[in-house]
């Protein structure tokens, strides 16, 4: 059914919660440039070396005063960080001009100025950045190389010195410095909108609790006809760390707080802080999603599974209805797992100890009363069961569910 079938994807150290209003939220994204601001729209990140350094810069429509109006721009070095390099906010080069960067995807281009798809036989290029004399692109239907490069690849091409930079706009056709052309996707039309900051914020401020007893679902249903979420619904995260502080407990009898990781911690980074928060994990409508893009095919990634649907960019903390608590945990929690990574962990606390730096900047406790209201909700009896192991990291195998519900003193039961 249309709407009712969201797989999320998390890892074993996430937990999602509702991204209600607190003191340290982020600020939301402008709407429009504040006065004497000019605006940037179409804008794309380079990255080079600037005078010895590698800095960012734009490239972009230019609308605001002066003989510069209505004309594309290169801008000078970017003081900001690249966290800071995204839509709704106000940016300064290093001649001191300021910028507004528009929001432009909630804007489409004028179709009949672009094209919808590549022309037949030219191969398209999607995702690209330009770095210096090259671009960067993820490469589908090639028809140049031998061998060809696979659909998905990641790959560049040499730009023409006289290449005009507005025509690296979606939906054009462009030339390399050998003749050979490339078709640059409108991918921003296969994307969800943005979401208005202030209906957002008015939306935030009547999330329920946890202890409410709501569920992410019931969120969904509640506002997916006043938000377009697309199929691909993108959600921050933030990064909570090992430091340990006093707390007032609040496991249910019979539980240990310090089990439970959502508990036990509450030390969390800066909210929107990219470099230390990361990627967004996502909520998949899969009934919106047709099934040659399911069958056979690999997820791009785990923070972006389906590209064709799910944003490149990421999504602004404030005008998120959710986000995602991911928790570093204690050392013998982060060594304990045995995936992909696992080489990494064990045994490297310097590894731990970097990743955890960044996650005290303040305390929050709305996810704790979780397990109260999960206990009232399938019973004592059964919420044993069910959180049997919790807290323990004993190698797998060693023991089965019935020995250690034993060894607690609890006995197993069909649930």
């Amino acid at each position: 059914r249309r709407g009712k079938t969201w797989v999320l994807l998390l890892d074993v150290d996430e937990f999602i919660a509702f991204n209600t209003i607190e003191d340290d939220d982020p600020p939301s994204p402008l709407e429009e440039a504040p006065e004497g601001v000019a605006t940037l729209k179409d804008w794309k990140v380079m990255h080079g070396r600037i005078r010895g350094r590698k800095r960012a810069q734009l490239f972009g429509l230019y609308e605001g005063e002066g003989t510069r109006n209505g004309t594309h721009i290169v801008t000078g070095a970017i003081r900001e960080s690249d966290e800071k390099i995204v839509y709704g906010n106000v940016v300064r080069d290093d001649y001191g001009t300021r910028y507004f960067l528009h929001d432009d995807s909630t804007k489409y281009q004028d179709p009949k100025k672009v094209l919808s798809q590549a022309p037949e036989g030219i191969p398209t290029l999607k995702s690209i950045q330009v770095r210096g004399p090259k671009l960067y692109g993820v490469i589908y239907n090639d028809t140049y190389d031998n061998p060809k490069k696979m659909d998905g690849e990641y790959t560049h091409i040499q730009i023409h010195p006289k290449l005009k930079r507005e025509l690296l706009k979606s939906g054009n056709i462009i030339q390399d410095s050998q003749g050979r052309k490339y078709f640059i996707e409108n991918e921003q039309l296969l994307w969800p909108p943005h979401v208005n900051a202030s209906q957002v914020l008015r939306a935030r401020k009547e999330l329920p609790a946890v202890s409410e007893g709501k569920t992410i679902l019931d969120v969904i249903e509640r506002y997916r006809h006043q938000f377009y979420f697309g199929s691909c619904l993108q959600i921050p995260r933030v990064l909570y760390g090992s430091k340990e502080s006093n707390y007032q407990p609040m496991a249910p009898t019979g539980f240990n707080d310090k089990d439970f990781v959502t508990l036990r911690y509450r030390w969390h980074a800066q909210k929107g802080n990219f470099d230390v928060n990361k990627f967004q994990k996502t909520i998949i409508d899969v009934s919106r999603v047709p099934m040659d893009h399911l069958e056979g095919e690999q997820a791009y990634n785990i923070h972006r599974p389906l590209e064709y649907f799910c944003r490149a960019d990421v999504p602004r903390f404030a005008t998120s209805l959710f986000r995602v608590n991911h928790y570093l945990d204690s050392y013998e929690a982060y060594t304990y797992r045995n995936d992909a990574r696992g080489n990494k962990r064990k045994g490297c606390m310097e590894c731990y100890l970097k990743k955890g730096n960044g996650t005290d900047f303040a305390v929050n406790d709305n996810i704790r009363p979780w397990l109260r209201s999960f206990v009232d909700e399938v019973g004592e009896a059964k919420a044993h069961v069910l959180l049997a192991g919790v807290g323990d990291f004993r190698p797998l195998g060693e023991e089965t569910l019935v020995d250690f519900m034993a060894e607690k003193g609890g006995k197993y039961v069909e649930v």
